[in-house]
């Protein structure tokens, strides 16, 4: 819409003038008819126009210097000149003053048309390049840490955005992300009677929605819209969404960003087709993932050892469920899962022939995954398959596998060789040499290995016990003996072990 103020003295002319301008079509409006420009400046406070066709000959102050005193102004306008003389000093003092065009009168339709629209183009390309510096600053804000932009840039993005009317208001930050692909008419149709100022950005697969809210609102109108949004999108769309708290001025855009982001990233793991969750319903946490991958490494790396495979991946299916239950992001999900596959491929190096570059070692990213169901069977397959070719493409001597899943099975007991060679069906002297040379350790010093772990997960877990019970407990009756070995292995007694680890 192009608004036009008509400055006439003669009635005839102005109202002729007002009358082909609305005839030019529906986007141009007359805001202003006026007989002199002192009458104009006296309604300047109520007027908002983006065109001034003016007379240049008329009492008391002529078009020129009715345009002077509005280039104090500081509005942002278009002049035209209508006059009866072909003059050119008219002309060449017009042109100083920025006038758009030069009319003669009477004024021809088809001039005035092209005068009209020319204004029209140059308006719209204005508001496009306004539009399109507004976009690129709200992105800087959104999707840029602030400690990591220049100081200048967020200056430079605040100052443009704060003035405009829609950061004068409240705002909420809505982060969409699910198939089919969203387009801008989906979530026009899915406003409709809804939102009546909303941005929308696309980044990195997601959509991000800013969403100017009434200062009368209320507090939890905010959710009421995500769902309400959400639920209106197409039928066949399935996906999350996920709401900010309440923001005024752009100096928030990131927080709100983040949170928004946040609570998308929570909504992924719950089921349905479409789920929304508002970050100021999110519990806050309580633990993370560190103590788990703590456990799992104690448990995962015995199953792995004793060359038990099943119990292997029950250790990873029940970590994997506690990580899931926390619901953490999806960077700290992420790194959790990468960590397990690191876990595996560091036995798988040093035991197998699985090379490191194996296809299973992925970078196991849930932004790849539309939702937690998709993304635990892919996981979960990746550990079974890594586990089984584990299990096929095994190094070292069934024979000494054997060997060393009894002694494990076994540390507490008083264990012989003839009794270790008799399970494998091997005489005493072939086992130890078979056993020294594919294990890089002897049988005793595995067996050693093996009782000095548990006695120090003992000594760390277990203050009730006494250290000559731990000695008993892990296969050694001799207090003195089992003194003797333990400081022979961790360098340290037993008692000087628990006193540090307590």
């Amino acid at each position: 819409m192009v608004n036009v103020v008509v400055v006439d003295d003669e009635e005839r002319i102005r109202q002729g003038l007002a009358k082909l301008i609305t005839q030019a079509g529906d986007e141009f409006h007359v805001v202003g008819i006026f007989s002199s420009g002192m009458e104009l400046l006296s309604q300047m406070d109520k007027l908002s126009f983006d065109l001034i066709i003016t007379d240049i000959k008329m009492p008391k102050m002529t078009g020129l210097e009715l345009i002077e005193k509005l280039q104090g102004s500081l509005r942002n306008f278009k002049v035209a000149i209508v006059s009866g003389f072909d003059d050119f000093s008219y002309a060449r003092q017009a042109l100083r003053y920025g006038v758009e065009e030069y009319l003669l009168k009477p004024v021809d339709k088809v001039e005035l048309e092209r005068l009209l629209y020319k204004v029209k183009a140059d308006l719209d390309k204005n508001k496009l390049k306004q539009q399109l510096t507004h976009e690129n600053h709200i992105r800087l804000l959104l999707y840029n840490d602030n400690e990591l932009l220049p100081t200048h840039l967020k200056l430079e993005a605040g100052s443009a955005l704060d003035f405009t009317p829609f950061f004068q208001k409240p705002y909420v930050v809505f982060v969409i992300r699910g198939n089919p692909k969203l387009t801008e008419k989906s979530i026009q149709d899915a406003s409709m009677s809804l939102l009546t100022n909303w941005r929308m950005f696309e980044h990195e697969d997601q959509l991000t929605l800013i969403v100017g809210l009434n200062s009368s609102d209320h507090a939890d109108r905010a959710r009421e819209i995500g769902q309400t949004l959400l639920t209106r999108l197409p039928f066949g769309f399935e996906g999350r969404m996920g709401g900010s708290d309440v923001f005024t001025g752009t100096s928030w855009l990131r927080q709100a960003f983040r949170q928004a982001e946040f609570a998308l990233q929570n909504a992924w793991y719950d089921e349905g087709r479409k789920i929304f969750v508002d970050y100021s319903h999110i519990p806050k946490k309580q633990s993370s993932l560190s103590h788990l991958i703590m456990l799992l490494d104690r448990e995962f790396q015995e199953a792995l050892t004793m060359l038990d495979y099943t119990r292997a991946q029950v250790a990873v299916e029940r970590w994997f469920a506690e990580c899931i239950a926390l619901k953490p992001t999806w960077s700290e999900l992420r790194e959790g899962c990468e960590t397990v596959l690191e876990l595996l491929r560091r036995f798988g190096t040093q035991h197998t022939t699985i090379n490191v570059n194996s296809e299973h070692i992925v970078s196991c990213d849930p932004v790849l995954h539309k939702d937690r169901q998709s993304f635990s069977l892919y996981f979960l397959n990746v550990v079974k398959d890594f586990l089984r070719e584990m299990q096929e493409t095994r190094q070292e001597n069934r024979v000494v596998d054997t060997v060393k899943t009894y002694i494990m099975r076994h540390y507490t007991e008083e264990l012989e060789l003839n009794r270790l060679a008799e399970e494998v069906y091997l005489t005493p002297s072939y086992l130890s040499k078979l056993f020294k040379t594919e294990a890089g350790e002897t049988i005793t010093e595995f067996l050693i290995s093996i009782r000095i772990d548990h006695a120090k997960e003992l000594l760390r877990e277990h203050k009730e016990y006494k250290t000559y019970e731990i000695g008993e407990k892990v296969g050694y009756p001799d207090p003195a003996y089992f003194n003797k070995v333990f400081k022979k292995v961790v360098g340290c007694t037993p008692k000087e072990f628990r006193d540090r680890v307590r």
